[in-house]
């Protein structure tokens, strides 16, 4: 296993490129923090219309909450969201409903468009699995690509960073399975409808607390982003807590992790030269 301890942070990740791309077909990526870095995003946000700060607030700690869990469908989740949102807000649900899909995440994707740019690559990447002739110029063996975010309007989220129109590129969000990383359903769906299993998948996401234990809970490999954050480098989402009469459980899958840089270089994210 190779991992970048907490007290790490600030050395350069390694990365064993063969046991990383081992029997891999299929790549989940995380979209928020990992395609692009979302670093003072909350702040941008509140900026945008500060009346609203105690609302962002009461979402964020009500998403905190929802983590994990798995409602089995679209709209059970939101009911259920949205009936504890509007208790913490003081509202009814179906305000903070409207709230939610009419304010606040359209505001979310302005945000991403004034002041956010993908990650290096990552454009050309798109628009090359947009392409029939540009699908051609990579690798062989190049894995399927989905993206999996915990937000909705993930298209139009991407969109705002640049994106293609008509993504090739199968896209996954709340609204999709009525789930919350880390639940594992939903990554074995994605895994299912790519045609794979679910160890041939590796999920690359910057936070190894939903993005690892989801992947944990699926049975499938996860790389995490280095940021440089030591937030992201707390948890070890493959050492599970042990049941009374059992002792600790030690990794039982990989777990790596790497700079985009590295990533960058090793998915061939730029378009090949002719």
């Amino acid at each position: 296993m190779i991992y970048t301890p907490a007290g790490e942070a600030d050395a350069a990740p390694v990365l064993n490129i063969g046991r990383v791309f081992r029997n891999i077909r299929g790549i989940i990526f995380d979209f928020d923090g990992t395609l692009f870095d979302n670093t003072l995003f909350p702040m941008y946000l509140i900026m945008s219309c500060p009346t609203d700060i105690l609302r962002i607030w009461r979402e964020r700690l009500v998403r905190r909450r929802f983590e994990g869990r798995d409602f089995s469908s679209p709209e059970k989740y939101y009911r259920a969201f949205f009936g504890i949102l509007g208790k913490a807000c003081g509202r009814p649900p179906h305000v903070m409903r409207n709230w939610y899909f009419r304010h606040y995440m359209p505001r979310m994707i302005r945000v991403l468009k004034n002041h956010y740019l993908f990650r290096p690559g990552v454009t050309e990447l798109l628009n090359q699995l947009n392409s029939p002739a540009g699908a051609q110029k990579l690798p062989e063996g190049f894995p399927l690509i989905s993206i999996y975010s915990d937000y909705p309007f993930l298209a139009e989220r991407l969109g705002a960073l640049g994106a293609p129109e008509c993504l090739s590129v199968r896209l996954y969000g709340p609204e999709s399975f009525g789930a919350q990383k880390p639940a594992g359903r939903p990554f074995r769906v994605i895994a299912q409808n790519m045609g794979i299993r679910p160890e041939e998948v590796l999920v690359i996401g910057d936070r190894d607390d939903t993005d690892g234990r989801g992947a944990h809970n699926a049975g499938m490999r996860f790389l995490c982003l280095w940021t440089g954050r030591r937030r992201y480098f707390k948890l070890d989402p493959y050492r599970n807590s042990p049941q009374p009469g059992e002792q600790q459980a030690g990794p039982i899958l990989p777990l790596y992790s790497a700079s985009w840089n590295e990533l960058k270089d090793l998915y061939n994210l730029y378009c090949p030269s002719d």
